[in-house]
């Protein structure tokens, strides 16, 4: 197992489960499923909760990330990431920010 690099944040907004989205047919892209870091060794399922936002400090830059309805397919989550004067629109995946 990798060891990942953690980034402290700010919760800004806790954001919404949506049952059309969390609970439906879309469900599997409104989840992430991380194993634990502690000794039990579980998976965990972590909602993408519509609306959530944290703010970060990288690289001594302030910025926050939001998760929204993808553009192309509101069925789906889209991130996006504002800071600095910079906004990077809407991204179909959090790895592109």
């Amino acid at each position: 197992m990798s060891k990942g690099h953690f980034t402290p944040g700010k919760l800004v907004a806790i954001g919404n489960l949506v049952p059309e989205l969390h609970y439906g047919p879309f469900s599997r892209d409104w989840w992430y499923y991380s194993d634990s870091q502690i000794q039990d060794s579980n998976t965990y399922a972590i909602p993408i909760r519509l609306g959530f936002q944290v703010a970060l400090k990288l690289n001594q830059k302030h910025f926050i990330i939001r998760i929204v309805r993808n553009l192309e397919n509101p069925n789906t989550p889209g991130f996006i990431c504002e800071g600095e004067g910079i906004n990077s629109g809407v991204c179909f995946s959090s790895t592109l920010l």
